[in-house]
């Protein structure tokens, strides 16, 4: 962090202060470091950034991150690096959500108003946090109350959304910290209409209603140990005629959707001298019941999922010297789920052992060594007689990270490192058909059609540069903030599993899974930022990002690049080309965020602000949309016809957001009230829609919303 100049101390000079200061992370270590200092590249969604605005969700927040692309095939999910949702692992306070519905866990379940920060890490990050972050970890970090009482109080309309309430309390004190959070949302059903390719799409979104409770509690109970507890509740109902969209196919359903979670954490740490042990316990179960108007494969218009987990664990950090910190952990997580998906109620226990090596030889280097041994009770470790190296890989998935600081502003970070992923229960177990009209299927788990799935595996390369610079004196009395940022990243994988048709029971299609032998995901991310504070609390930022990524199924491109000939379903000779071949589907090449806020005034004075906000998405290849047929050149080892992206038809388009927003801040001294915000804007100005292969975008939403603090 740059220095202030040494003189005596006022309002302004602390605020200059707090505008350049760089903030903590913990997701990349699982230790306190400064967020420039870390050698794991740890990017931050600030709570603040939502603040005026309609974000009503955590997906909201991070659809305005470079290279965090939402995915809104049955649920809204992320997409990192190329990587399905499936391969993320979300953290609520460091704890693993669950709930995943065809691999996706509905972040629209997290409100942002509970929210401080997101924590991102992109690349594989097994060696600390296990089987399901081969793409990455978001950490979703939730509200510490400050010192004394606070409270605040927050109501929203949103058109063609939920109209939202919120309360929050929180007491904070040297011997203790508590809050509560409370978020109700209700949404009334909407129907929309688009012509899509000579057909007319109707859409019917039905209302839902949700609510979230969450408490949360610190006892310090002496200098050296302190004690915590928290709890979550969510419970949602949506009931009426809505969408539903499975990779591209589109039909309509009318009937009822309820789901419910629960969550609790019991945490102690401990800390003697230069070390610090942490232990936890937590637990979590999630149902879901979908009613439909259409009687399914089980026989009923009932389906019904359970999902349960316990987890405990236990860390323990050193600080050996001033320049080296070691950290040991163990894990053991049991989990089950049920259902009439699930109707053998599979089991799984893990148990984990994780060590790490944070190291600062000297003042301008740091870095991470860390590695994880595994044990699952679904799959064997390997026999790998032939190469003691790999076996080592396999057992303890290792990652290396570094951090060069060249000077002040620059620091350069390279890391190396080893992911795996084991199948899930759906990609094992699940068994579903789906009888609604225009989209019936049905989808079965590998080991019922006597597939045995192999565990993922990913060796993940990424540097980059990046450079921060403050001017404090860039013209009178003004402070500019410049910083950028370029990273490459690479993801080799082995046995990557991929959705894919295995047949046809009569005018439905059959779907499962398989590995495929060899797929690479690389890319290059940019990121800019600046940002001027002018006297009399005036600033101006500006940020924008892009991701350039090609994903390809390595064993497909070797067969285009033959330039071989077969016949497509209509009877057309096509020659493959290379230059064709788009990859895997569902992955854009181009994407980007930009946003741009004018602010005057603080927390602590009267004040109002106005940003406008962008997020581009590239166009991407739809399944659905396939037209050349099942490709005829399966790769060696497969068993199985699967579709290729090879045409032009196959595309879905890209859109663009472009949302704006105001508020004005009344700040209250001297009374109980703190603040009184009131808020306005429009999301998606452009009215950008695609009711088919984006069934997420519901075009222009005008909204207000209001926040009491006191």
């Amino acid at each position: 962090m740059p220095i202030v100049p040494q003189k005596r101390k006022s309002k302004k000079d602390s605020i200059l202060k707090e505008y350049i200061t760089q903030p903590v992370v913990v997701t990349g270590t699982r230790n306190e470091v400064l967020q420039k200092d870390s050698p794991v590249r740890v990017s931050i969604a600030d709570g603040s950034q939502a603040q005026g605005t309609a974000m009503v969700t955590v997906a909201d927040m991070l659809r305005e991150q470079t290279g965090v692309l939402l995915q809104n095939n049955v649920r809204t999910g992320v997409q990192i690096m190329g990587l399905n949702p499936d391969y993320t692992l979300i953290l609520i306070d460091g704890q693993p959500m669950i709930g995943r519905v065809a691999g996706v866990l509905d972040l629209s379940r997290v409100s942002v108003g509970a929210i401080e920060r997101v924590e991102i890490v992109k690349g594989p990050m097994s060696s600390l946090y296990g089987s399901d972050a081969l793409a990455g970890v978001i950490n979703i970090i939730t509200k510490k109350p400050a010192l004394g009482w606070s409270g605040r109080l927050y109501s929203q309309y949103l058109e063609k959304g939920p109209s939202e309430i919120q309360a929050e309390c929180g007491y904070g004190s040297e011997k203790m910290d508590a809050s509560a959070y409370f978020n109700a949302k209700r949404a009334n059903p909407f129907e929309l209409t688009q012509n899509i390719q000579n057909r007319t799409i109707v859409a019917p979104y039905a209302g839902f209603v949700d609510y979230t409770g969450q408490i949360k509690s610190k006892w310090y109970a002496s200098e050296n140990v302190s004690i915590m507890a928290d709890a979550r509740l969510f419970h949602s109902e949506s009931r009426g005629k809505f969408i539903e969209s499975f990779f591209g196919q589109v039909a309509q359903n009318e009937g009822a959707v309820i789901q419910n979670e629960q969550s609790a954490t019991m945490s102690t740490e401990w800390s003697h001298g230069k070390a610090r042990l942490t232990a936890q316990l937590y637990g979590s179960a999630y149902t879901e019941r979908y009613e439909f108007d259409t009687v399914q494969g089980n026989n009923s218009q009932i389906d019904d999922l359970l999902r349960r987990i316990a987890r405990g664990y236990i860390q323990y950090d050193v600080l050996w010297n001033l320049r080296n910190r070691f950290t040991f952990g163990t894990e053991y997580h049991i989990d089950d789920i049920g259902g009439a998906r699930y109707p053998d109620k599979p089991f799984f226990s893990t148990f984990s052992g994780f060590m790490q090596w944070e190291g600062n030889p000297v003042d301008w280097i740091s870095y991470s060594l860390s590695s994880r041994y595994v044990k699952n009770s679904a799959f064997e470790n390997p026999n790998i007689s032939d190469s003691i190296l790999l076996h080592l890989l396999w057992l303890t998935n290792p990652k290396f990270a570094i951090n060069v600081k060249i000077g002040d502003d620059i620091r350069i970070r390279a890391s190396i490192g080893t992911g795996f992923k084991v199948p899930d229960f759906r990609q094992l177990y699940v068994e579903f058909t789906n009888n609604l009209n225009q989209a019936g299927y049905q989808l079965i788990g590998a080991r019922r059609i006597g597939n045995n799935l192999r565990p993922e595996r990913s060796v993940s390369y990424e540097t980059g540069i990046s450079w921060d610079r403050n001017y404090l004196n860039f013209l009178d009395n003004t402070i500019l903030t410049f910083g950028f940022d370029m990273q490459y990243f690479r993801n080799d994988l082995t046995d990557l599993i991929d959705f894919v048709q295995v047949g046809n029971a009569g005018d439905q299609a059959v779907y499962s899974y398989r590995n495929i032998k060899r797929a690479r995901t690389q890319g290059i991310e940019s990121n800019i930022k600046s940002g001027l504070l002018f006297s009399h609390n005036q600033s101006i930022t500006f940020s924008a990002g892009y991701q350039y990524l090609i994903a390809d199924d390595l064993d497909i491109m070797e067969i285009f690049e033959k330039r071989l000939t077969y016949l497509s379903t209509n009877g057309q000779e096509i020659r493959l080309n290379p230059k064709e071949y788009g990859g895997l589907w569902f992955r854009s090449a181009h994407s980007g965020v930009v946003r741009l806020q004018y602010t005057k005034g603080t927390e602590l004075t009267d004040g109002w602000s106005a940003n406008i906000r962008a997020q581009f998405v590239g166009r991407f290849g739809d399944q659905q949309k396939n037209v050349n047929g099942a490709f005829p050149f399966a790769p060696a080892g497969s068993s199985f016809s699967i579709a290729v992206l090879d045409n032009e038809n196959e595309y879905a388009h890209g859109y663009t957001l472009l949302n704006s927003s105001a508020y004005y801040r009344f700040v209250f001294e001297n009374t109980w009230l703190s603040s009184i915000m009131l808020s306005a804007g429009v999301n998606n100005l452009l009215n950008a829609m695609d009711l088919v292969s984006v069934p997420g975008l519901v075009g222009r939403q005008f909204f207000a919303n209001v926040t009491v603090k006191f």
